[in-house]
């Protein structure tokens, strides 16, 4: 997987493993560089993590759907940026 979820907004975090954000954690390394974060339509953010690359849409494409997740921000020059 070239990316790795390491915050679920709480209101979501009862549909994972309790363990899931630890074991996701230990599995980043150097190669995970790129912040990124999932929205939905209303700007709460659900998800952020590390991603191997910075123009991939795996991340929305792997949780967006399933949680409501309609935009994918990696950041950028201090900023959140919109992919």
């Amino acid at each position: 997987m070239e990316y790795k979820i390491t915050h679920i907004n709480s209101l979501l975090i009862n549909d994972f493993s309790e363990d899931f954000i630890l074991n996701q954690k230990k599995q980043i390394s150097n190669k995970f560089k790129f912040r990124f974060r999932l929205l939905d339509s209303d700007r709460n953010i659900y998800f952020e993590g590390l991603a191997t690359k910075n123009d991939s849409f795996a991340p929305l494409d792997f949780l967006g759907s399933e949680f409501g997740c309609t935009d994918l921000q990696y950041f950028e020059n201090g900023k959140f940026i919109s992919l």
